[in-house]
């Protein structure tokens, strides 16, 4: 029996088990994942018993341009080994983790976001915020702090 299902031309039985059907949930991506591009015809590698294989064949890669927060460009290689190296999964995926540019903006993110809980759980700091005359206070407080780090660097 034919699947319709199946990214390949092969029936149930030349296929075996090495290939899956797509789950009618699921959504399959396919392009270009290198900038290495050699001839119009896509090239056929039937070499291939598992996933680790092709990624090991075609060794994927794309340069990607990132922004950074003063608006300039960053320029980063990507590379992708296996399936998971595609998985952002909020910032906690292989996809983050392989670059140097998100991973160092997700830390920065981490960050602020630890603050901010300390200061939603801090009264103190809470009351401080909420006075006008307090919270000036506080922010010429914290200024000088950052400039004395910074001279201290």
């Amino acid at each position: 029996m034919e699947e319709k299902n199946f990214i390949s031309k092969a029936t149930d039985e030349e296929s075996g088990s090495n290939v899956s059907a797509l789950d009618t949930n699921k959504t399959l991506f396919i392009d270009q994942y290198t900038t290495d591009v050699q001839s119009e015809d896509p090239e056929l590698f039937e070499d291939a018993q598992t996933i680790a294989d092709v990624f090991d064949h075609f060794k994927p890669e794309v340069e990607v341009a990132f922004t950074d927060e003063e608006g300039g460009t960053v320029t980063e290689t990507l590379h992708f080994n296996e399936i998971r190296d595609f998985e952002a999964d909020g910032g906690k995926g292989n996809l983050v983790a392989n670059s140097e540019f998100l991973a160092g903006t997700k830390g920065r993110m981490d960050s602020v976001a630890r603050v901010r809980k300390q200061i939603e759980q801090n009264k103190k700091l809470r009351d401080i915020l909420k006075d006008p005359k307090s919270k000036e206070e506080f922010k010429d407080y914290l200024a000088a702090l950052l400039s004395e780090l910074e001279e201290n660097e």
